[in-house]
């Protein structure tokens, strides 16, 4: 069961810069995704011009754009965007964990906060869910905690 976090004060990204690498894998649900992370950081008040988007081939790719828009130096915050759906092998398993450590890697090394926003899920009726749903949204989720974690690093 899906349980949402609220998010208690309003987040400003004014002012923010963001990077978003966004797979185009499974594109009707990818593409939902990166249209709700960036219809979430306007409405919190980011300005266009102040988001850079890298779109690559698959969720693996993300990893690398997204460690090329940390390393430019140019984003107080990088989202990665995609999706996984388990078949029957362990694949999506395995891209998952590549995904997340490369992810956690380059929070680590470059110092920006880099947010994990790939859907994982076992079946398309899930990912539909977190990816079009009104309430467990991750393109939102990832953007707020984008906003969220931008902020943090520059009150430092």
């Amino acid at each position: 069961m899906l349980r949402a976090c609220k998010i208690e004060r309003h987040l400003s990204a004014a002012g923010l810069r963001f990077g978003i690498a966004a797979a185009r894998y499974n594109a009707d649900l990818a593409d939902a995704l990166l249209s709700n992370c960036l219809d979430t950081l306007a409405k919190a008040g980011a300005d266009t011009r102040d988001i850079k988007i890298l779109r690559v081939p698959g969720s693996f790719e993300v990893t690398a754009a997204a460690a090329e828009l940390a390393r430019s130096g140019k984003c107080d915050c990088v989202i990665a965007l995609g999706l996984l759906l388990q078949g029957e092998t362990p694949h999506a398993q395995h891209i998952g964990d590549a995904v997340a450590n490369g992810l956690t890697d380059i929070s680590i090394h470059f110092g920006v906060p880099t947010i994990f926003g790939i859907v994982t899920a076992k079946t398309l009726k899930q990912a539909r869910v977190r990816c079009l749903g009104k309430k467990h949204n991750r393109g939102r989720e990832a953007a707020l905690t984008a906003i969220e974690m931008a902020r943090l690093w520059k009150n430092q």
